[in-house]
């Protein structure tokens, strides 16, 4: 075993990877739009993170114990800069491109970056945070070619960068990554990862999938969320191979899956819902593409998943298909899964644990439930987060004695297989985002016009969820859809988080004056309990 491999630092298999396969493709670039395709070799892909790390370390002083706020699209840059942040022994944040101007700022005031690595697209997203007097920010890189003027140019770095190698020893438990996920208020919460958490996750992936040197996976959706990166870790460890795309359209997908040889890959619900309605409308034939390499998994997950779905995948694609549960807290997807030979005899369920989980399911007292009885989900094992950086108080309420509590309400079958239940959060989930009501309700009770809202989860075919506002209006007030629409635009609530669809109508509220979103689903679904997809 080489000395690079006996550091802690997870950034450690690039260089080992560098040297034993330094002309294997790691990362292979397709840009449908632009109709080009980039191979990234080993050797290359440990050049250019040096590079940044050289940079970052000798000419902007980033150290050990740093954090590097990173905002971009899906590239090759994107995991390049991940990766050289780790190597610097600083602590990487991914951000989610969908933040508004406000988690920017919230997610930077809870880790204090010194620097900020940013695609030029989301400049604007950005100039709040860099006009603000007490922003501890003092170096920003861009990627792109239009680099404002005090920003420095991702291009410039590499064009003659120092490609010595940098691994700066850690401990076994120091931070590596912060990645931020939304809590009941809606605001972020930042989990903490260590590099030892990244091992076990890469680690437990390639057990649980059999994945490694050989594979060669596809990851389509934004690398912010942990089920999309984190599945692609045994390729990272192991020398194998990943696919970098912008395009989801079912041709661009299905053209991916046969000429990169694919075979493995994570789609969310809408994703894998228009391929299948492609193929049902004839727009795509499965037999005009090769697939004999696929010997994966075809994962769906990131939402509940609709036992219709899996019919349909098992009727269309000669792959095996799989359910997949997880959070961010407990390691993203993979915690739990439900394997190719049981997603039509077990519908609804998500599985069993996969490599190194535990689990148990809990009453409100923390005892475990018999089988059959409904309860809370904890997760065990060393792909747990270590706790929300700097909040111990929620870090307390979240882990005990070493049990991850997910607030996820499940139930155990007699065979071990886990079913869910309800949500005890009022999440919604809508094409695999998460949006916490909360957030919207509390925007829109800053109109004058609204005396009282509540938010909930409606049923929509492609995505699982959309968001459904029951909105009071204070007597004499009249407004229409365009008008409440027209006030979220202006607060600068993300689109996706938007209602589409509203019901002007009494709140309905508990003895305590709480809002009873069982007995609002109950009114406007049909159902007290929360969507699952099934």
């Amino acid at each position: 075993m080489s000395s690079v491999l006996s550091s802690y630092n997870f950034a450690r298999f690039g260089i080992h990877n560098a040297k034993v396969y330094p002309d294997k493709p790691y990362m292979i670039y397709r840009n449908a739009v632009e109709n080009t395709r980039k191979e990234i070799t080993w050797k290359q892909f440990n050049d250019e993170t040096n590079m940044v790390a050289n940079y970052m370390q000798k000419e902007l002083g980033v150290k050990k114990g740093d954090f590097v706020l990173h905002l971009q699209m899906n590239s090759p840059e994107w995991i390049v800069t991940f990766f050289a942040i780790l190597r610097c022994g600083a602590s990487a944040v991914p951000l989610n491109f969908r933040f508004d101007e406000d988690d920017i700022i919230y997610s930077a005031s809870a880790c204090v970056p010194t620097v900020f690595i940013v695609d030029e697209q989301f400049l604007k997203k950005i100039q709040k945070l860099k006009n603000a007097p007490d922003s501890q920010i003092k170096h920003y890189i861009c990627i792109g070619k239009n680099v404002p003027e005090g920003m420095i140019a991702y291009d410039d770095i590499i064009k003659n960068g120092d490609t010595t190698d940098v691994l700066v020893d850690v401990a076994v438990d120091d931070l590596a990554e912060l990645m931020f996920t939304s809590g009941t208020t809606g605001a972020p919460k930042p989990v903490y990862q260590s590099h030892d958490t990244l091992y076990q996750i890469a680690l437990g992936n390639a057990l649980t999938f059999n994945q490694g040197h050989e594979t060669v996976y596809y990851s389509p959706h934004p690398f912010f969320h942990s089920g999309a990166f984190f599945l692609g870790f045994p390729c990272y460890i192991a020398g194998g191979t990943i696919v970098v795309q912008l395009d989801l359209s079912p041709k661009s997908l299905m053209d991916t899956f046969s000429e990169e040889k694919v075979d493995g890959c994570l789609l969310t619900v809408p994703t894998m819902s228009d391929l299948i309605k492609a193929i049902q409308t004839g727009e795509i034939k499965v037999a005009d593409y090769d697939l004999s390499k696929f010997g994966g998994y075809m994962v769906v997950g990131a939402q509940p998943v609709p036992s219709s779905l899996f019919v349909a995948m098992k009727e269309n694609f000669p792959f095996k298909v799989a359910n997949i549960y997880g959070i961010t807290e407990g390691g993203g997807g993979g915690t739990m899964l439900l394997r190719d030979e049981y997603v039509l005899a077990k519908p609804g369920s998500i599985g069993k644990p996969t490599y190194n989980t535990a689990m148990r399911i809990v009453d409100d007292n923390g005892v475990d439930v018999p089988k059959g009885e409904v309860g809370e989900i904890l997760l065990g094992g060393p792909r747990n987060m270590k706790g929300y950086y700097n909040n111990p108080e929620m870090t307390l309420t979240t882990l005990k004695d070493g049990w991850l509590y997910t607030g996820d309400m499940v139930r155990e079958d007699e065979e071990g297989y886990v079913f869910l239940a309800d949500r005890k959060k009022d999440l919604i989930i809508r094409g695999g985002e998460n949006i916490f009501p909360a957030e919207i309700e509390d925007v829109l009770r800053g109109n004058p016009k609204i005396a009282d809202v509540a938010v909930i989860g409606y049923p929509h075919d492609r995505l699982v969820e959309i968001c459904m506002a029951i909105v009071t209006l204070y007597p004499g007030e009249t407004m229409d859809d365009k008008e409440l629409l027209d006030f979220c635009s202006a607060q600068k609530l993300a689109k996706y988080k938007w209602p589409e669809k509203i019901a002007y109508d009494v709140v309905i509220r508990n003895a305590t004056g709480k809002i009873d979103k069982p007995k609002l689903r109950e009114k406007y679904i049909g159902s007290s309990k929360v969507i699952t997809g099934n």
